[in-house]
């Protein structure tokens, strides 16, 4: 990959200082790309400018979020959203942002929109091109790219100023499609700028300056594409940036990057895409927070600002984005006690809530003031999407197409694959819903009018990769249908590209017709990952009921094993005890007693787990005790638990612990182990409740699930995912509880 200051498409800056500090922000979002209506485009290259749906709802995002959890005040905030973020625009805000910041202040810009990439003959680069982002006035004539080389020399003068600037861009500089089959979700890339840069000069990489202050987050490697994706309300956003919100519900505002960067990553790829996030800084900013904050001076709340007041409603400026939902309650506080109290009526859109008055007089409140988030109430969102075709195809049909990939399979010209974690086709043949299509190194064109063998094989390169996926029977397309409609939290989706998890077909190694599921987007890249690129495959040997009734109750079951996996990798804890568990799970080489400070492993290694007491917290401060319990989920969708013993029950499982001195007990072992298979993301889980599982022995060691949720929290409905007789014990509200994550890959060499 090229040096990562090409891929600055899009920029988070900050400014921070050890006396006064302040923390100021650029927002730059662009959906409108293309001409006014009848404007004449000049140009070679770009010709069409398409437009985005995702970013304005990525910048509002973004804009809730950084002053409700990192409080920065709104004054401090600039945005330019669609025709706003002009070449000139562009330019001129991030000069004043950094003329507005002083040595040691907190920067931030980001970018979401287009990216792309422009002909420089005289740079040193092998392709002879720069990385850039593009203005929405990009269409004129004249108008250039902001090429990373230019927005080098624009983040190392904050750099050179003393200023802790963060960067975050979520766009692409590549067009090219994956191999595999294609989804119809929206690429943030645009052609190539139809002009030579001719600039021979190399500015040094900002990540790679000596200060150690700058940071880069970025949406995808620069040959990939950076996807949109629609949010559980239907909103379109960007599929790094829908991410890193639910990341940050997710993390406490003292989460280091490197933790919040494996969430996202993780979360990423439970939402079905391929793409790799880039993630670039000093060792120091990594293991800082997000916008290198000093950790402890920002208390674990979300607080909401007042956007105004209408008859008796209080409207908030503050709503999906937040996490936000119908019921959560929101105080405001004078001197420790309760001076005002709202509950939320309605959640309008990505930054506004409705919320009316419980307690207090309405006109203490005044626009503008935060208010404090002080319960926690549960999304009703689905864990699974998943896509199944509107229409199954006739079984006669689909045998006779099953015959034709048994004979490329048996041709010798190709390289025939059924599994694609193992290997990405070089071609692929799919039917997308509506027709064929055959993609060939990453380039969609329609399949031969009639399908054969030799039609096929025209297509392909001698002794490449070669995949067929089967459509659906319409028998075991209602089947299915039938049995996910009964469960809440797995839904169907009309369109591929919102989809986690696809229903698909092939032909097994033994020449049968199967069915599966696989990711909306596979890459066999992602084969070690928490949530598996295909399942196992299930034979569909006749098209009797009991035969599609038997592949159907299979599907079902993955369905629910992945929604299980998918939960628990999403499930966000009540805010406000994210900071009140005092220790953090490790994981430690068993025979070197040394921490396992890279996330992988290999089959057969022995190694122990260890709660471990945070820097941040003292012996001086307490507690409350909590119930903790560990248990792994494998990429099956096993459950297997770790601590405590199942026979213990629920005696020696309470902490924090203090010793005789009641300072606090810095280092426990919990338990010892050794890696097997499968090969790929266990994720571990530290549970810390205040209520004990009664059944904890049967709640955490599940092979695969059995049941519905039925509980009326998402905590409750996982761990009752998979138990016949509940969670006897959790209760309904149980709010006060703590989910620490671990995600460790472990490889057979």
């Amino acid at each position: 990959m090229k040096r990562v200051y090409l891929l600055l498409l899009s920029s988070l800056l900050f400014c921070f200082s050890s006396f006064s500090q302040e923390k100021k922000a650029l927002l730059i979002a662009i959906n409108k790309y293309s001409p006014p209506e009848g404007a004449e485009v000049k140009g070679k290259s770009r010709t069409f400018f398409p437009d985005l749906e995702g970013c304005v709802n990525d910048g509002r995002s973004l804009y809730s979020l950084i002053i409700s959890r990192f409080q920065f005040a709104p004054k401090n905030i600039d945005t330019l959203f669609n025709e706003a973020a002009s070449r000139v625009n562009m330019e001129k805000s991030m000069n004043q942002l950094l003329q507005k910041c002083d040595k040691g202040d907190i920067a931030f810009i980001y970018y979401a929109g287009h990216g792309s990439q422009v002909v420089n003959s005289l740079s040193p680069e092998p392709d002879k091109k720069d990385e850039s982002i593009v203005p929405a006035d990009a269409w004129k004539e004249g108008v250039k790219d902001f090429r990373d080389k230019e927005l080098a020399v624009i983040f190392n003068k904050f750099i050179d100023k003393g200023v802790k600037l963060t960067v975050i861009t979520d766009c692409c500089h590549s067009g090219s499609l994956s191999r595999g089959p294609v989804d119809n979700s929206k690429s943030r890339y645009i052609a190539d700028a139809d002009y030579d840069a001719k600039d021979p000069s190399t500015p040094a990489p900002p990540e790679t300056r000596p200060e150690g202050t700058f940071l880069l987050l970025a949406a995808a490697q620069d040959n990939e594409s950076a996807k949109e994706q629609a949010d559980e309300n239907r909103l379109p956003h960007g599929a790094f940036t829908l991410a890193l919100v639910k990341a940050l519900e997710q993390q406490s505002v003292n989460a280091s990057i490197a933790n919040l960067f494996n969430s996202i990553r993780a979360i990423l790829k439970s939402n079905g895409k391929r793409q790799e996030p880039v993630l670039a800084g000093s060792s120091s900013r990594r293991q800082g927070t997000l916008f290198g904050i000093e950790k402890g001076t920002l208390p674990d709340k979300s607080l909401v600002p007042i956007r105004g007041i209408e008859a008796d409603k209080i409207i908030l400026q503050g709503g999906f984005a937040l996490g936000l939902q119908v019921e959560n309650e929101l105080v405001k506080f004078r001197n420790g006690d309760t001076l005002a109290k709202l509950v939320i009526e309605e959640v309008n859109s990505i930054n506004r809530s409705t919320a009316r008055m419980i307690k207090g007089n309405i006109q203490d409140l005044k626009a503008g003031e935060l208010l404090e988030v002080t319960n926690w109430v549960s999304s009703d969102a689905p864990l699974l999407k998943i896509y199944i075709p509107s229409n199954g195809a006739d079984y006669p049909g689909i045998m006779k197409l099953s015959s034709i990939n048994n004979e490329l399979r048996s041709s010798g010209k190709v390289k025939w694959i059924n599994n694609l974690e193992k290997q990405d086709p070089y071609t692929t043949l799919y039917f997308n819903g509506k027709s064929y299509k055959i993609n060939v190194d990453g380039k969609e064109q329609n399949a031969p009018a009639n399908i054969s063998a030799s039609s096929v094989l025209s297509f392909c390169k001698p002794d490449s990769s070669f995949y067929f996926e089967m459509p659906v029977p319409t028998e075991l397309l209602s089947s299915l249908k039938q049995r996910i409609k009964q469960n809440k939290s797995i839904i169907i989706v009309d369109d591929p590209s919102e989809a986690h998890y696809i229903v698909f077909g092939t032909t097994d190694n033994n020449g049968n017709l199967a069915y599966g599921l696989r990711r909306a987007q596979t890459s066999a890249r992602d084969s070690l990952e928490s949530m598996p690129v295909q399942t196992k495959l299930f034979s569909l040997s006749g098209n009797s009921l009991s035969e599609n009734e038997a592949v159907s109750s299979h599907l079902y079951e993955y369905t629910m094993r992945l929604s299980k996996i998918r939960g628990w990798l999403n499930l966000t804890p009540p805010l406000d005890n994210t900071a009140k568990f005092p220790y953090r799970l490790q994981m430690r080489n068993k025979e070197t007693n040394t921490e396992l400070t890279t996330p992988a492993y290999k089959l057969g290694d022995k190694i122990s787990f260890h709660l471990v007491a945070d820097g941040e917290f003292t012996g001086a401060e307490r507690f409350p005790k909590r119930y903790i319990y560990v248990f792994m989920i494998d990429k099956e969708g096993n459950m297997l638990l770790g601590y405590p013993d199942a026979g213990e029950g629920n005696m020696n499982n309470q902490f924090p612990k203090y010793d005789h001195n009641r300072e606090l007990v810095t280092d426990i072992t919990l338990f010892e182990g050794e890696v097997s298979e499968p090969a790929g993301t266990d994720n571990y889980f530290l549970l810390a409740s205040d209520e004990p599982i009664t059944n904890y022995d049967i709640v955490f060691n599940q092979e695969g699930v059995r049941g519905n949720p039925a509980t009326g929290n998402p905590l409750g409905n996982l761990l009752n995912l998979g138990n016949e007789g509940g969670t006897r014990g959790f209760s309904k509200s149980a709010s006060n509880w703590n989910l620490i994550r671990l995600a460790v890959k472990s490889n057979r060499n």
